[in-house]
């Protein structure tokens, strides 16, 4: 099972861009009115700092004040489909 998920991250990381998390993103998170969850602010400021296009989630609503649209994983599939 552990291997399993090791080498699913792993394909991943092959096929998308992994960004850090710096002290400027940190900040502007925890200064955000506009997130409830930091850790959903500091997935968006990653998402706006590399321009992505889609934030891609199970909580779709935790994003809805995000300048990067949030899709399900079932919506990016068919789009890619």
């Amino acid at each position: 099972m552990v291997y399993e998920r090791k080498r699913i991250l792993l394909g991943l990381c092959k096929i998308l861009n992994v960004i850090g998390i710096d002290i400027e993103k940190i900040v502007s998170s925890l200064n955000n009115k506009n997130f409830t969850d930091v850790e959903d602010c500091l997935q968006s400021e990653c998402a706006k700092d590399i321009s992505a296009d889609y934030i891609i989630t199970r909580n779709i609503k935790d994003f809805e004040n995000s300048e990067i649209k949030a899709i399900s994983p079932d919506t990016f599939l068919e789009m890619i489909n």
